[in-house]
């Protein structure tokens, strides 16, 4: 099972007391670590954490970002005159008009201007009902997102197993092909060793074909390269979250390709290891989008 890292969820709903509809968008793109954004309207702002908590109790990485909108202003309970900035604001017109000699008054419409004079509140208690009429829309929100995020999961790894069914192809062509190279290259080194009997020992023979044995051989890579894929397999099937697994699992791959190419020195190997890595590349470029 995997799940994509983009994805969006809309959702919709209706409080009856206050009688207000409130509208959740949550859109999800690719991050390397869990980021949520959340604008909200003023009634909902004291329940941020909250809904933080909602979104990271099912998201494990991605940039989110939660946007909710409610179509009406939740009428306050509690209005107040900020008596601070409006004696400020008092003081300062009344020098202003004997310093300078301005002339005028001010009416109540100059002064309800102010930003931030009038105080707006809803009591606590107010605000926690409300939430908890709200937070049922939030997870169906959640829920249609993690909905498509599967969705586009699915498709993401169905296109991931036909590469790495390729891969254990050619891990299997390249298992195949070690012994006609062995003997290509035995054949090789005998044909050397003919020039320069005379002047090498024994011994010093010996050494010379463990070495070259030993620097050739790509048994070991293509055994961890099936290993690495298998473990991929796994890792794909049965975690919610593989992402960073897969992504490290690849680095193996490629490791163990780099080598093969190396080592190997053979055509056909090579070819093989080539698109080997093109579909390494197809496969990393897929798990950048799993979560």
């Amino acid at each position: 099972m995997a799940y994509s890292m983009t994805g969006i969820g809309r959702s919709s709903g209706d409080l009856k007391d206050p009688l207000i509809k409130f509208d959740v968008e949550i859109r999800s793109y690719n991050h390397r670590f869990l980021d949520v954004s959340i604008k909200c309207p003023n009634s909902l702002l004291p329940f941020e954490t909250e809904i933080r908590r909602d979104v990271q109790s099912n998201i494990t990485r991605g940039h989110i970002v939660v946007v909710i909108q409610q179509d009406r202003e939740i009428m306050p309970t509690k209005i107040e005159v900020d008596k601070a900035l409006l004696e400020a604001y008092l003081k300062l017109a009344g020098e202003l008009r004997s310093s300078y000699r301005i002339k005028g008054n001010i009416d109540i419409n100059t002064l309800l201007a102010i930003p931030g004079l009038i105080k707006f509140s809803q009591p606590q208690f107010v605000s926690k009902d409300i939430y908890k009429a709200f937070r049922p829309i939030l997870k169906k929100s959640i829920k249609s997102l993690m909905q498509m995020k599967k969705k586009e999961g699915d498709n993401i790894a169905r296109e991931i197993r036909k590469s790495v069914k390729k891969m254990e192809e050619y891990a299997r062509d390249i298992e195949r092909v070690i012994p006609e190279r062995n003997k290509y290259y035995k054949k090789h080194l005998l044909s050397i060793v003919k020039g320069f009997q005379k002047n090498l020992s024994e011994e010093r023979l010996y050494q010379e074909l463990l070495y070259t044995a030993e620097r050739t051989d790509v048994t070991e890579e293509c055994k961890r390269l099936s290993s690495h894929l298998l473990l991929f397999k796994d890792s794909l099937r049965n975690e919610d979250h593989p992402g960073r697994r897969l992504n490290f699992l690849l680095q193996e791959m490629q490791r163990e390709a780099n080598t093969l190419s190396v080592k190997a020195n053979y055509l056909q190997i090579s070819k093989t290891v080539i698109h080997t890595k093109e579909e390494i590349e197809k496969i990393r470029e897929q798990v950048q989008n799993l979560e």
